[in-house]
């Protein structure tokens, strides 16, 4: 549990997890939590799946997992380590409404995990074995479908790219029958030879002229949200 405070990489190279940014924000926002190299680090892995194989089924099936990153990265995703804290099934697809009825208590779990609770390290000597165990969950892993399900986040239809909000450019596209997205040059350096003249033929047809988007805030998005 505490190979990960013993095996950063010195190099510069993101070799495994802490050394990724979101690793380093814990440790410099949360100086508390990160001085105690036993606290653990959790990824959450939420998937649908199909166990029947079938390209067209009614029965939906989601599991929920935990990584721990305490951990080396050959032991992290192997079966004995991965916790599966929830699982959905049922004939309904899920879906953002019916997500959130399942979620909470997980939820609920990890903010009493943040908070400390008790434990023991065999690996101390008598006396000095019982400590406040914390955890954090560092980030989510999921496709865009699921995106939209942890975050409530648009994530189909004309308003699809939850970075762009609701500045984006999308039209619905005759031949080929569905959604497409342009102004994706706008995200381009201010000089890039795609946004100029010379390439109208190619995108949108169009001079792009526009700074990339704002980002959205999720403290804002929350606030409009409630």
């Amino acid at each position: 549990m505490v190979w990960h405070a013993k095996n950063k990489s010195s190099d510069g190279f993101v070799k495994h997890a802490p050394n990724s940014k979101a690793w380093a924000h814990i440790d410099a926002s949360w100086q508390n939590f990160a001085s105690e190299p036993r606290n653990v680090i959790l990824g959450l892995v939420p998937n649908g799946v199909n166990p029947y194989g079938e390209k067209r089924s009614s029965w939906s099936t989601w599991r929920i997992l935990l990584l721990n990153y305490n951990l080396p990265p050959w032991l992290v995703t192997k079966k004995f380590f991965a916790m599966l804290v929830l699982l959905i099934h049922g004939k309904e697809f899920v879906n953002m409404h019916n997500f959130d009825v399942y979620i909470p208590p997980l939820i609920e779990e990890l903010q009493d995990l943040w908070k400390g609770v008790l434990a023991y390290d065999l690996g101390r000597a008598i006396g000095q074995r019982q400590f406040t165990l914390r955890a954090i969950l560092m980030w989510t892993i999921h496709d865009y479908l699921t995106y939209g399900l942890v975050s409530r986040s648009v994530h189909q239809g004309y308003k699809a790219c939850a970075t762009c909000g609701l500045d984006i450019n999308s039209r619905h596209f005759i031949e080929l029958g569905k959604v497409v997205y342009e102004g994706s040059c706008r995200w381009l350096a201010r000089y890039h030879p795609y946004r100029r003249n010379q390439n109208l033929a190619h995108f949108n047809g169009k001079e792009e002229q526009r700074s990339k988007p704002q980002p959205i805030i999720a403290l804002e998005t929350i606030r409009f949200t409630t």
